[in-house]
């Protein structure tokens, strides 16, 4: 494994997740994704304006489709944050997500038929295939050797799999709903925004690693009125997804000639493909989502 995602993961804790640079605990913002909420003046500490280059690639991407309802998986909890630069100092390919959240009963292409002041939260692995707060059971998913003891600390074990515990979330935007137990303080590559006057919200991440027996994906769940109205998934084209893999430090996680793909991922769904373009520094995918 990289020695640069190895020693990025032991650096940061969920303890110091509100410290963070760009990070808002959801209870002051919430208020504002409830029925009372006004359209034309969303939070100013949310996603702010969307450029004209995300605007522009949204309009590209298909428009007015409904989002289809998918897994979260083992790993999702409430970490009822909002920033937009959810990398920490995770090691890989800068990539931008845009996101646009469409009413289906009223959209059309020319209106957008985007959702203001909806929450938005992602969550996807590290270049290595690794969830923060479960690296123990994704590790050992992804058939890691058991980490090593931390000097000076407790020896380190690997849980089998991906098991996990489940209780209820009492985050804010996600109140009652089920969430995995965490097993570490990791919180890297997760985090919320809510949507602008358009419905639009971005996110500064990396482009995710692969996962064992998954092709690759980002996680996404959509909240209005403080409920979940929609749990998904997003993809990348295959031609991206070898070019971004063949370079450090997604290379150094060998293997994946034997994973599966877009065309053999049970879950994979058109309808979460993501509109991809480069930039001076990675990527930007862009992709609306109906709901």
């Amino acid at each position: 494994m990289n020695k640069d995602i190895e020693s990025s993961r032991a650096r940061v804790s969920r303890r110091r997740a509100l410290t963070l640079g760009g990070t808002v605990g959801l209870s002051g913002l919430i208020a504002a994704c409830s029925t009372g909420g006004s359209s034309d003046t969303p939070p100013t500490t949310a996603a702010g304006s969307a450029s004209d280059d995300a605007v522009a690639l949204l309009a590209r991407a298909p428009q007015c489709v409904a989002g289809k309802e998918e897994t979260q998986g083992p790993y999702w909890f409430d970490v009822d944050s909002i920033r937009n630069d959810i990398r920490e100092d995770r090691p890989g390919t800068t990539f931008e997500v845009v996101l646009r959240i469409q009413d289906s009963d009223t959209c059309t292409p020319a209106s957008g038929g985007g959702i203001a002041n909806a929450v938005v939260e992602i969550w996807h692995c590290d270049a290595g295939g690794v969830y923060s707060g479960f690296e123990s059971g994704s590790r050992s998913a992804n058939g890691y050797p058991p980490q090593a003891a931390t000097p000076g600390g407790p020896p380190t074990q690997d849980a089998p799999g991906a098991d996990t515990s489940f209780i209820l979330s009492n985050g804010s935007y996600s109140a009652g709903d089920v969430e995995s137990a965490t097993t570490d303080d990791g919180t890297y590559l997760r985090g919320a925004q809510v949507t602008d006057g358009g419905g639009i919200a971005t996110f500064t991440t990396i482009f995710p690693g692969w996962y064992t027996g998954r092709t690759s994906h980002i996680h996404l769940r959509v909240h209005i009125d403080k409920k979940t109205v929609l749990t998904t998934q997003l993809y990348f084209p295959e031609d991206l997804i070898d070019e971004v893999y063949a370079r450090s430090p997604y290379v150094e996680h060998t293997g994946r000639e034997a994973n599966v793909t877009n065309a053999t991922d049970s879950l994979f769904d058109e309808s979460g493909m993501l509109t991809v373009v480069p930039t001076a520094d990675g990527y930007r995918g862009a992709v609306n989502i109906g709901v």
